[in-house]
């Protein structure tokens, strides 16, 4: 088999969704810096997240890599019909990819940042938990057992 078979398509993001992201970075609304101020620096039990990061033509509020763990700020359009759908829409595609999207209100963030912080701070350690548990350092790093 040739070398080219072997490589991991990489597609670049679209210099649109790239520039929406970063404007999205610089004017988040109040309940996403409220948040923000909450989840940053790795507050949450040690988990970082990233603000508006773009994945696979969409951007995420705010992400947890490790985990995977979408975290989405709405306002009232979201209880639109026709935005509702697409919501969901997203939310399966993202599923697809093993991340979870939980999703809060601009009033329960602004009224509350700190039980918001609290419930995603239990998802994250839950789904920690029920992450597949790493291979010991003996095996699948190149380090060759005594034992044979």
């Amino acid at each position: 088999m040739n070398q080219e078979s072997y490589k991991w398509p990489h597609q670049k993001l679209a210099d649109s969704l790239k520039e929406n992201a970063r404007r999205m970075r610089k004017e988040p609304t109040e309940a996403e810096e409220k948040l923000w101020q909450a989840i940053r620096n790795r507050k949450l039990a040690g988990f970082k997240f990233r603000r508006q990061h773009p994945f696979e033509g969409f951007i995420i509020d705010f992400y947890c890599e490790e985990i995977k763990l979408g975290l989405e700020v709405d306002g009232k359009i979201h209880l639109q019909v026709e935005q509702l759908q697409y919501d969901q829409q997203r939310e399966a595609y993202l599923n697809e990819f093993g991340i979870e999207i939980m999703r809060f209100t601009n009033d329960e963030v602004e009224s509350n940042v700190f039980t918001v912080a609290r419930i995603i701070k239990e998802r994250l350690l839950e789904r920690r938990k029920n992450l597949p548990s790493p291979l010991p350092l003996s095996r699948g790093r190149g380090v060759v057992s005594n034992k044979e």
